[in-house]
């Protein structure tokens, strides 16, 4: 209880923790079903999700989520904290938007299951916004560079922004077209809402760019290679689920996935000299 306490007072914003908290309380329960109990979606989550690939690609997103609040709340300064709110934020507003877009699958659930989901997005909806524009106005802009970003490290950056962009916008407006090169079929609620996800990394790393301190942008390297992992998982663990000849599209899947995440992994190993020596004070 007393670490709990010094946790809420210390030097980062309660707002932001309360942000964290919400996200927390909607992803943690979410994660848990999806990926232990992925066959009862039509009893445990909000909507019916099928295939069980599906709902654990689902449960995938709510790890993303779970990862990034592990690295922001252990944070006590918003300069730490600012890029995991840029994908949180965005993350909000754009599953908030694209829940109106697909109500059925909501509606074929007890009216409840649709309330909880728009209660918790809705709040993220006012609340994430307006955290982020007070406080980057408060203590963000142009912060002095501590550790900068390498070559290497913004060409990782340029590379998976690329790749989020294109199929996070395939994903939200042409998921039949994905689908075709998919090794599963992506119901269009699914494909939008990862759709949603890659356009929040896609934002996540151009802020990146933009602030070119490897201190202040790095959980959005260190998420990549372990919410990588997670993603190329799901054809091994459900073969079954994959469409009947999914060979070039298994390799395209594995080939994108990958890169992604063995490059974001190289530039983490990269740094760990610099940030060393940074917290040497050398």
């Amino acid at each position: 209880m007393d670490k709990l306490k010094r946790w809420w007072f210390n030097g980062l914003s309660r707002w932001v923790k309360f942000v964290f908290l919400v996200l927390l309380a909607n992803g943690l329960p979410a994660f848990i079903i999806l990926m232990t109990l992925p066959g009862l979606t039509d009893i445990l989550f909000v909507w019916t999700i099928k295939p069980e690939i599906n709902a654990r690609l689902v449960g995938v997103m709510y790890g993303n989520a779970l990862l990034l609040i592990g690295f922001g709340i252990v944070q006590t300064e918003w300069s730490r904290v600012r890029i995991i709110m840029v994908v949180i934020t965005l993350f909000s507003i754009l599953a908030t938007i694209l829940t109106f877009f697909y109500l059925k699958p909501f509606l074929a659930h007890p009216w409840y299951h649709l309330a909880y989901w728009l209660v918790m997005y809705l709040v993220l909806f006012f609340v994430a916004p307006y955290v982020f524009l007070t406080h980057e106005k408060r203590y963000g802009g142009r912060l002095p560079v501590q550790v900068p970003l390498n070559n290497a490290a913004r060409l990782v950056a340029g590379i998976s922004l690329l790749i989020s962009l294109v199929c996070g916008l395939g994903l939200i407006f042409k998921v039949d077209v994905v689908n075709q090169f998919w090794p599963w079929t992506l119901p269009p609620l699914v494909g939008g809402l990862i759709g949603v996800l890659l356009i929040t990394h896609t934002a996540a790393y151009t802020w990146a760019l933009w602030d070119g301190d490897w201190l202040r942008v790095r959980p959005i390297y260190w998420q990549a290679p372990i919410t990588g992992l997670l993603f190329l998982l799901l054809p091994l663990v459900h073969p079954n689920d994959l469409r009947p000849d999914p060979g070039a599209a298994l390799v395209l899947y594995y080939s994108l996935g990958g890169l992604v995440a063995l490059t974001n992994l190289g530039i983490i190993l990269g740094y760990r000299k610099a940030e060393k020596a940074f917290s040497n004070g050398q």
